[in-house]
């Protein structure tokens, strides 16, 4: 992916993740911040599109730091984002241009930017009273939702809940 311009992090949630998690984060905090949320918003497959703002210091990952620890992940999860969102209305020819196609004018960091967005609020959700307590949320949260008991994402379906109920 050709990353012509830093990655902008706006909004309020931005700001209290980096600022909470930085102990957490110590190395690269904004590209580490960045990524995981990424993956979570990927994971949801929710966007926010214009964050919630009140007057914060805009934050950014700088394009050369995005390259340097890149190795493909953000082509492979804007290849994910784009065949699987339905957060946004593209036939399937088009999905599998914009994956798999050489050149277009689509912004993919904007794009991906906005599933980064949601993963922010979702992690700020997870900030406890402590560092020690943040860690243990963030890594149970990690961990129901590999093993698949993460509700938000894996709801149980209807007909097996109204037979508790019967």
């Amino acid at each position: 992916m050709e990353l012509t311009t830093d990655v902008s992090l706006r909004g309020t949630a931005w700001n209290r993740a980096i600022d909470t998690l930085a102990p957490i984060f110590k190395t690269r905090t904004n590209y580490s911040l960045y990524m995981l949320a990424l993956a979570i918003g990927v994971m949801y497959d929710r966007r926010v599109e214009k964050p919630e703002e009140n007057g914060e210091d805009i934050r950014n990952v700088p394009r050369n730091v995005l390259q340097n620890n890149d190795n493909g992940k953000l082509d492979f999860i804007f290849q994910a984002a784009i065949l699987s969102t339905t957060t946004a209305q593209f036939s399937e020819e088009e999905r599998l241009d914009l994956a798999f196609g050489d050149k277009t004018e689509f912004k993919k960091i904007e794009f991906l930017t906005q599933f980064a967005n949601f993963g922010v609020v979702k992690l700020v959700e997870l900030i406890g009273d402590s560092t020690v307590e943040t860690m243990d949320n963030i890594k149970n949260f990690l961990v129901q939702t590999v093993e698949g008991r993460n509700l938000d994402i894996d709801a149980l379906p209807d007909d097996l809940l109204l037979e508790d109920e019967i």
